[in-house]
């Protein structure tokens, strides 16, 4: 997860930087997300929730415990 702001993107070397990492992640197996940080300020609940569903999606369906 990365969080991200106009800050982070002034120059387009710098928005390019970022598009280059998420490729190499993505290309290695990862899952990448962003979030402005302005988002994790005023909506931080919504982003926590996207992050466990996410990860929820990574570990596939729950396994029933206790199955015979």
């Amino acid at each position: 997860m990365e969080v991200d702001g106009a800050f982070y993107h002034l120059n387009p070397e710098q928005y390019r930087r970022d598009r280059r990492k998420d490729h190499l992640y993505q290309k290695h197996g990862y899952r990448v997300l962003r979030f402005l940080a302005e988002d994790v300020v005023t909506d931080l609940e919504r982003i926590l929730n996207t992050i466990l569903e996410v990860v929820a999606e990574r570990r596939g369906p729950a396994q029933p415990t206790g199955a015979a």
